[in-house]
């Protein structure tokens, strides 16, 4: 079995509170090095690429630049997803790292919390990883019946201002790229909804991705079909008490891929997940 991505959660603490985000509901914990390097060292046959994250801020670990080793010791290519507001702490590990593929600034989240200086940070230090080959993308997940908030419309004024772009060339829609500069992009989404088994039932039918192009790893180590499982509801075994193998070849974990083939949903969390609904 190969994946496209798999999720590895650092860390489950954030030091902000979005309004966007589900927070954090379990045990607040970060991975250890010998934690972390355990699950590279399973996930390195399944992928190439690892993103740091599911919940927490990853720019937040202090044995990050370690980490970052660590899958450059294993090629292991990297993408992080952030909030920026740590960001100068960490970008010149970052453009050290040698292993970054991508870096996601969520900057949707800059009305959350207006932290003085934030965007003119974000700028310097995007241009910084650009120059080290990195590519930034500022996201703007905040479309709702095909328009953003008039905040985040103001701050895409500001952004494409920045860069000294046509505001009438950005087209806004789901999972459009809009390029800034070399390595420097705009994208966007629309908002979403976190599953969780509290949400309306949807239908025992469909498919995903879980399990078929992806899966994530919590910080406790608990493996779930994607990065949306933020509780751990399909927990599909622990890493550090089962090799990944074993679990890729359970009961479980093969009746909802297989699910997934006859478009068959079978986990309760999947049958109550709107995002789902995206790859119809």
């Amino acid at each position: 079995m190969r994946f496209k991505r798999v999720y590895i959660e650092i860390t489950n603490t954030c030091n902000l509170a979005c309004s966007f985000c589900i927070q954090n509901q379990r045990q607040p914990r970060r991975m250890n090095i010998q934690e972390f390097t355990h699950v590279i060292q399973e996930v390195r046959s399944v992928t190439r690429h690892v993103y740091l994250h599911v919940l927490g801020e990853p720019l937040s670990h202090p044995d990050l630049p370690a980490f970052l080793q660590i899958c450059k010791a294993n090629d292991m290519e990297v993408i992080l997803t952030t909030n920026g507001t740590l960001l100068k702490k960490q970008v010149d590990a970052l453009c050290a790292s040698q292993c970054i593929r991508q870096l996601n600034i969520s900057l949707h989240s800059f009305p959350q919390h207006e932290q003085p200086r934030y965007l003119e940070t974000i700028w310097e230090c995007a241009e910084k990883l650009a120059a080290c080959g990195i590519h930034v993308n500022y996201r703007l997940w905040s479309i709702q019946d095909e328009k953003l908030s008039k905040e985040t419309q103001t701050l895409l004024t500001t952004v494409v201002k920045q860069y000294q772009k046509n505001l009438e060339d950005v087209i806004i829609k789901r999972m459009h790229r809009f390029d800034l500069a070399d390595h420097i992009h705009l994208h966007f989404e629309n908002i979403f909804t976190w599953p969780s088994l509290m949400n309306p039932f949807v239908s025992k039918t469909g498919s995903c991705l879980g399990m078929k192009s992806m899966c994530g790893v919590l910080v406790d180590g608990t493996l779930v079909p994607c990065c949306l499982d933020s509780k751990g509801d399909i927990a599909l075994g622990n890493l550090f008490e089962t090799p990944l193998e074993e679990i890729l070849s359970s009961k479980r974990c093969l009746k909802m891929l297989e699910g997934f083939q006859k478009h068959q949903v079978e986990e309760a969390l999947c049958q109550h997940c709107t995002y789902r609904l995206r790859f119809l």
